[in-house]
C-alpha cells in the first residue's frame, strides 16, 4: 500500500471515530463504561493523527513506511479498530442510521462487549505508541523488526481468537435477542396463559378426559378447515378442564407439525382486564412465542406506540394477528369459558366478530367452552356441539386414584370401594366440581 492508501486508511477511521464519540455523547442515562470507551478513543485519536503528520511528511522510500503498512493490512490493528467503531456505531444508532428526532441514543452493551472494544483499542494504541518512538528519518533495522513483529503478534492473536471472541459475541447477541423478545411479548400481553394451562392440566386424573379427545365431534374438527366445535356445560361440568386438555393435546401434537396454538381463559374475576384488545393481544403473544423469528407484525406495532406510551387500538392488534397468521398454515384457538367474559358493553360480541373475521380469511379452527347462555349459543348454531358432563367413567377413574383419601375400613375392601363408586357418580349427575372435590 502506497503512502496515500495509509493515509486514507487512518482518515477514514479517524473520520468513523468522530461520528461514533459524537453519539456516544449523546447516548442517555448511559453507564460508565460509555465514558471509559470514549476517553481511550479520545487517547488513541491523538496518537493516530500524530501517525497521519509522520506519513504525510515523511519519506516514502524510507523502510519505516514498509513497517507502518502492516498496521492496515485486512484484519490488522487499524481494520480491528474500524470493526470495533462500526460496533458501536450500529447498536447505538439502529442498524448505523440516524435515529429520527426526538428518539433517544440507547446504551445497549453488556460488559463483555465493552472489554472486547476496550482490548483492540489498547493494542493498537501500542502499536502506534512504537511507531511513534521510532525516528522515520533514521530508523534502524532493529526499530522496524521490532514493529514488523509486534504488528505480526497482533495479527496472530486477533487470528487466532476471533473465533473464541466472536462465539462470546454471538452468546451475548443472542441473549440480547431473548431478554428483547421477552420485553416484546411482555409489552404485548402480560397476560400468562401458559402458566394458567400448566396449572390446571396438572390436577387432570390421568385418563380422565379421554372421552372428549375420542368423540367424533373433536375429530372432525381437528380435520375441518375453518372448523368450530361448541362446547357448553352446566355449571361445575367440568368445561376448563375439558379445555385443558384439548390445549395440552393440541400443544402435543403441534411439536410435530407447523400448526399454531393459542389460547385464552376468560374469567370473570379479570373481566375488567379482558377487554377484545386484550384477549386477541394474548392469542396473538402465543403464536409469536409460537414462531420466535417471525415478529415483524408485532414489532411493527411496538414501533408505533413503544416511544409514546400508547398502546394499540382493536384493529391494529387485529391486524397485526392477521399478518400473523400467514406463517401458520393452521391454527386451533380455545376459548374458555366465554360465558365468563363480560358483554354489557360489547366485549363478547367484539370478540367473537373479530375471531370469525380471522377464520374467514385463514384455516382457524375455534373451540369455545361456555354455560347454557341463548345469546352464546345462538352464536354457534352452525358449529359443531358437544356437551361437556362428568362422564362415569372419569369419575370412577377419579375416585380410583384416592383410594387412599377414603377410610381404612373401605381402603381394605374391594367391594366397598366399589359400592363408593357407584353411590358418587350417582350423587355427582355429571358435575365435575362435585366428584373433583371430594
Amino acid at each position: 500500500m502506497d503512502p496515500l492508501g495509509v493515509t486514507a486508511s487512518i482518515v477514514a477511521v479517524l473520520q468513523l471515530s468522530a461520528r461514533v464519540l459524537a453519539y456516544l455523547n449523546d447516548v442517555r442515562d448511559a453507564p460508565n463504561d460509555r465514558t471509559q470507551c470514549a476517553i481511550e478513543m479520545l487517547n488513541l485519536c491523538s496518537l493516530l493523527y500524530k501517525l497521519r503528520d509522520h506519513v504525510e511528511k515523511g519519506d516514502p522510500t524510507q523502510p519505516w513506511y514498509t513497517a507502518v503498512q502492516g498496521l492496515t493490512v485486512e484484519n490488522g490493528p487499524l481494520n480491528q479498530f474500524k470493526q470495533a467503531l462500526e460496533t458501536l456505531q450500529t447498536k447505538i444508532t439502529n442498524g448505523g442510521r440516524l435515529k429520527k428526532a426526538g428518539e433517544a441514543l440507547l446504551w445497549k452493551f453488556k460488559k463483555e462487549e465493552i472489554t472486547s472494544i476496550l482490548d483492540r483499542i489498547e493494542r493498537l494504541k501500542t502499536l502506534v505508541e512504537t511507531a511513534l518512538l521510532m525516528d522515520h528519518f533514521k530508523t534502524s533495522l532493529m526499530h522496524r523488526s521490532k514493529l514488523s513483529q509486534a504488528i505480526k503478534d497482533d495479527t496472530y492473536f486477533v487470528r487466532t481468537h476471533i473465533p473464541v471472541i466472536q462465539s462470546g459475541v454471538d452468546r451475548i447477541q443472542q441473549d440480547q435477542d431473548a431478554a428483547r423478545h421477552r420485553r416484546l411479548l411482555e409489552w404485548i400481553s402480560p397476560t400468562d396463559y401458559p402458566a394458567q394451562q400448566s396449572d390446571i392440566i396438572k390436577r387432570r386424573q390421568e385418563g380422565t378426559g379421554q372421552w372428549f379427545l375420542d368423540a367424533p365431534q373433536v375429530a372432525k374438527w381437528l380435520s375441518e378447515a375453518k372448523g368450530t366445535l361448541f362446547c357448553p356445560g352446566i355449571p361445575g361440568a367440568g368445561k376448563t378442564m375439558v379445555a385443558a386438555i384439548a390445549i395440552d393435546y393440541l400443544l402435543k401434537s403441534a411439536q410435530n407439525s407447523s400448526h399454531g396454538v393459542a389460547y385464552v381463559y376468560c374469567n370473570y374475576k379479570a373481566e375488567m382486564e379482558q377487554d377484545a384488545s386484550s384477549m386477541l393481544a394474548a392469542i396473538l403473544k402465543q403464536l409469536v412465542q409460537g414462531r420466535p423469528l417471525t415478529t415483524e407484525p408485532l414489532e411493527r406495532l411496538h414501533r408505533q406506540h413503544a416511544n409514546w406510551g400508547t398502546k394499540p387500538s382493536l384493529d391494529e392488534i387485529y391486524s397485526a394477528l392477521r399478518d400473523m397468521l400467514i406463517h401458520y398454515p393452521t391454527v386451533h384457538i380455545v376459548i374458555d369459558a366465554l360465558d365468563e367474559c363480560r358483554d354489557n358493553d360489547g366485549t363478547r360480541r367484539q370478540f367473537l366478530a373479530k375471531l370469525q373475521d380471522l377464520q374467514a380469511g385463514r384455516d382457524v379452527r375455534l373451540m369455545v367452552t361456555s354455560r347454557f347462555i341463548p345469546e352464546i349459543e345462538n352464536e354457534f348454531v352452525k358449529a359443531l356441539r358437544l356437551e361437556v358432563r362428568a362422564s362415569k367413567e372419569d369419575v370412577k377413574r377419579f375416585v380410583a386414584g384416592q383410594t387412599d383419601r377414603l377410610p381404612r375400613c373401605i381402603q381394605t375392601r374391594p367391594e366397598l370401594q366399589d359400592l363408593v363408586q357407584e353411590k358418587i357418580v350417582e350423587a355427582v349427575d355429571g358435575m365435575y366440581v362435585s366428584y373433583s372435590a371430594l
